[in-house]
């Protein structure tokens, strides 16, 4: 009995936490890009609020800064030499322009990944229909197991005879 409460309260650990991971483990990569003395711009339409998370790898050095819809820099890394991360929210409603600008004649490799909150339409991340499915299942799958546990703890071990009497009625009594 104890083995099995232990192997039931794992899976009810281990399902919560996968609905939790899957909630915040999805990231859109853009393709890996090439700059040789050149820019690249990739832009996305964000609503106010909205939570917007980077991160570039590079193979050399490379110039990054984000606009805002108003032209005004939101986000300056200046030049980046490796990978770093940055994050900031939206302000306003708008298309965001992120800049990248290799001014030495070597080509670099640029890779991008970004998450948002919440996820802007268009981009190839988990739909949040998804999310919400993983979330329902595991509850679900957690209310399934409490139930089984406590089911288990009211049904008594195995080798303990029944006592009750062969005949049923002789042993009624009427309460009034």
């Amino acid at each position: 009995m104890k083995k099995t409460k232990f192997l039931m309260s794992t899976a009810l650990a281990v399902l919560l936490l996968a609905s939790l991971m899957a909630v915040s483990a999805f990231a859109t990569t853009v393709p890996t890009f090439t700059l040789s003395a050149s820019s690249n711009q990739l832009q996305y339409v964000l609503p106010a609020g909205t939570i917007f998370n980077g991160t570039i790898s590079t193979t050399g050095s490379v110039q990054f800064w984000v606009g805002a819809p108003n032209y005004l820099e939101i986000v300056n890394l200046g030049i980046i030499d490796q990978t770093t991360t940055f994050s900031f929210v939206a302000p306003q409603n708008g298309t965001y322009t992120l800049n990248f600008v290799n001014d030495m004649s070597n080509s670099i490799q640029v890779t991008f990944s970004y998450v948002t909150n919440p996820v802007i339409p268009g981009s190839t991340g988990i739909s949040q229909n998804y999310l919400l499915i993983t979330v329902i299942i595991a509850v679900l799958g957690s209310l399934l197991i409490i139930f089984i546990l406590h089911r288990k703890s009211k049904i008594p071990p195995s080798g303990v005879h029944n006592t009750a009497p062969s005949n049923p009625t002789a042993h009624l009594q009427l309460q009034f």
